[in-house]
């Protein structure tokens, strides 16, 4: 996907009823085609002509005001690639609860750059309950990681390097079966001091992330040197590699890919471990 292009046009490419499906793109947030600005793509519009992979790992999110039907569409469209064995993994972003800017929702629905009231603004794609999402996580300061783990403790906080992972619970969305028991198990055990002016407090609404990974300081080539980088943006790339050797495995078996994963991680807490130190303010 270049940079311009929209998840809805990605998804153009790999389904081609997608083109035209409940009113087609949107005509204001979506590339249309032949584009005709500088540099744009002047062909035509691709409808169904890739196929996509078994694992789709993306390292962008919208934290910022789309309308409801946009969002809820390109939902419908997660859940298709569902039911066709595809993972799909999106990062929690990295503003903390909040969009970019420490923007919130009014009242109203709109959204502000003032984040001193307001509700807090979970990530789109990563609220929609057919992907995964992903957050950062990083070493806590000063551990000797191998130390910490012979004594089966865990090294990672949720990630204050540069960015703050971000997570909540949906605005949209209601709450998957898959999740309904640890959703419920948080919000009685360790119920947030804010109430429903500041997020979804049902209980019955989406909650995310699904997993976290290290997404602290990466070296990355940018323009022939190497910087530190860390973002969710990190993490996600690195989990979707993890099921990809999974796949590969499987594959060699004669096996089916893993597919929609979220279920099968809940069903199984004890593979997991909770991340509970840090801050996910918002940033």
């Amino acid at each position: 996907m270049v940079e311009g292009a929209s998840y809805n046009n990605f998804l153009d490419g790999i389904e081609k009823s997608y083109c035209t499906y409940d009113g087609g793109d949107d005509p204001q947030g979506d590339r249309h085609y032949p584009d005709l600005q500088l540099g744009g793509y002047n062909g035509t519009e691709t409808c169904g002509t890739l196929q996509p992979t078994y694992v789709i790992s993306s390292s962008w999110s919208f934290a910022k005001d789309l309308p409801p039907h946009y969002i809820i569409r390109q939902c419908h469209e997660y859940m298709k690639l569902r039911l066709q064995g595809v993972t799909a993994l999106y990062p929690s972003a990295d503003y903390g609860v909040a969009g970019l800017g420490k923007r919130c929702f009014k009242p109203n629905g709109e959204s502000l750059t003032n984040g001193t009231y307001g509700r807090f603004l979970p990530p789109f794609p990563g609220d929609c309950p057919f992907v995964t999402t992903v957050s950062a996580t990083q070493i806590i300061p000063g551990t000797n990681i191998v130390a910490v783990l012979a004594e089966g403790k865990q090294p990672e906080m949720a990630c204050e390097v540069d960015i703050y992972s971000g997570g909540g619970y949906s605005n949209i969305f209601s709450l998957p079966a898959y999740q309904a028991e640890a959703v419920s198990h948080y919000l009685t055990r360790y119920p947030p001091s804010y109430g429903a002016d500041r997020f979804n407090t049902s209980g019955n609404s989406r909650g995310l992330p699904d997993v976290s990974v290290n997404g602290a300081r990466y070296d990355v080539a940018v323009d022939g040197s190497f910087q530190p980088v860390s973002g969710t943006s990190a993490a996600t790339p690195l989990f979707g590699s993890i099921f990809t050797l999974i796949n590969g495995e499987r594959l060699k078996l004669g096996k089916k890919p893993v597919g929609f994963i979220n279920p099968v991680l809940y069903a199984h807490p004890d593979i997991l471990n909770d991340v509970t130190q840090g801050n996910n303010q918002a940033s």
